[in-house]
């Protein structure tokens, strides 16, 4: 499974480019496609895979409302990176919940790659190939 070395070239809307890996996933198939769509500036996306992560049942999974979120977040990348750079720094929790940026009202959920759980996350194929619908391009 990936280990979120992507996230060590770039800073990301809930990370800075510190070293630190982190995965980011979304909490259901369509926003997945959302994001993707939002990410890739509009390229048609080639040889990708639907994959489910089932986490462990007992996971620590870590909100970050409960952490200090402020309503103006979205208007401010620099709280929105400072507050997952602190939740990776202490790897307390397999998970961030986070909202997304694409759509707020869904979530997003990062993964701390240094966590213990992080090693027992269990990856399911879905559909492979995965073809994004054309007219989202």
């Amino acid at each position: 499974m990936s280990q979120g070395l992507g996230s060590t070239f770039f800073d990301g809307r809930w990370h800075s480019r510190t070293g630190r890996q982190v995965v980011y996933t979304s909490s259901s198939r369509a926003l997945f496609q959302l994001e993707k769509r939002v990410h890739t500036n509009g390229l048609a996306v080639k040889d990708q895979i639907l994959m489910r992560l089932d986490l462990p049942h007992d996971a620590k999974l870590d909100d970050v409302i409960d952490i200090g979120l402020a309503a103006h977040w979205a208007t401010d990348v620099s709280l929105s990176r400072s507050l997952g750079d602190v939740w990776l720094s202490h790897t307390s929790s397999l998970g961030l919940w986070v909202p997304s940026y694409v759509e707020p009202l869904e979530r997003n959920l990062l993964l701390n790659p240094l966590h213990p759980q992080y090693a027992q996350i269990r990856l399911v194929v879905e559909r492979n190939p995965f073809e994004f619908d054309p007219r989202m391009f």
